[in-house]
């Protein structure tokens, strides 16, 4: 199956109202603080595009990096349209700010820190083993309203899982899986891009599970494996994409375990 990106455009505030959060009214454009970096040589590179609140205001960058699938991890679990709840409502993600405070799985609320994107180009050259795909989950796949309709999500997405096997298995009351990993052909379909496609991530004060399109669908975290794959110099270029961040553990603790794609066929 493939997969066009939607052209339509949505009101980031369906409901007229006026958004109360002063944080993201402004907006500048510059560049993180240069850090002394080695990078080692890459032929195929990415433009990471990030929006960060520092001070209270919106700043932006755009950054050219090597195009290292521990990087691109952190940009791709939205597509264009998908709609973030919001104190104000839904917003599609596209429309999102630094500033604004998104609700989350379990009641919680937390401020949106970080949006990053890249744009997926079908044939383009990769550091990856496999082409980039996309994840259609049909409407009610994961219970009624669960979403209310067909939604596309990026290659890098986790959703909060309930499944009592889950519990049984590792103790948790949930788990986060990787969405690609439910692919089914049927409830969740794999699609490729059939044209560029931008897709998003999103950080928040603390690592959340945001409410997505009727999913629970987890803010950006980089996880334990990566400060341990990455050698120091690919890490500091890492964290010049977080540039409100000082360090790797500002990302904190992980809202819910995780697990595999392995994991899963293993407790099925």
């Amino acid at each position: 199956m493939s997969f066009s990106p939607p052209s339509t455009h949505l009101n980031p505030n369906p409901s007229g109202r006026r958004l109360s959060e002063p944080a993201w009214t402004a907006r500048r454009t510059t560049q993180p603080a240069p850090r002394p970096v080695t990078m080692p040589q890459a032929r195929v590179t990415r433009r990471f595009q990030t929006e960060w609140l520092a001070d209270d205001d919106v700043q932006s960058a755009v950054q050219s990096a090597p195009a290292f699938p521990a990087f691109e991890k952190a940009f791709g679990a939205f597509t264009h349209g998908v709609l973030i709840q919001t104190t104000d409502g839904p917003v599609a993600v596209e429309d999102l700010l630094p500033g604004m405070h998104l609700e989350c799985a379990g009641g919680h609320v937390s401020r949106l820190m970080w949006k990053g994107s890249i744009t997926l180009v079908p044939g383009a050259p990769s550091l990856s083993d496999e082409p980039d795909k996309l994840y259609r989950v049909m409407p009610d796949a994961f219970g009624l309203g669960r979403p209310l309709q067909d939604q596309t999500f990026g290659p890098h997405a986790r959703r909060l899982d309930r499944d009592a096997k889950i519990r049984a298995a590792i103790g948790s009351e949930a788990a986060l899986v990787p969405l690609s990993a439910m692919s089914d052909g049927f409830s969740v379909v794999e699609v490729n891009p059939v044209s560029a496609t931008q897709v998003y991530h999103l950080v928040c004060e603390t690592h959340q599970n945001i409410l997505a399109a009727g999913l629970e669908v987890e803010s950006f975290h980089p996880g334990p494996e990566t400060p341990i794959s990455l050698p120091e110099e690919m890490l500091q270029l890492f964290m010049r994409f977080f540039p409100h961040m000082t360090s790797i553990r500002d990302f904190g603790r992980l809202a819910a375990p995780r697990l595999s794609a392995d994991d899963l066929l293993a407790i099925a």
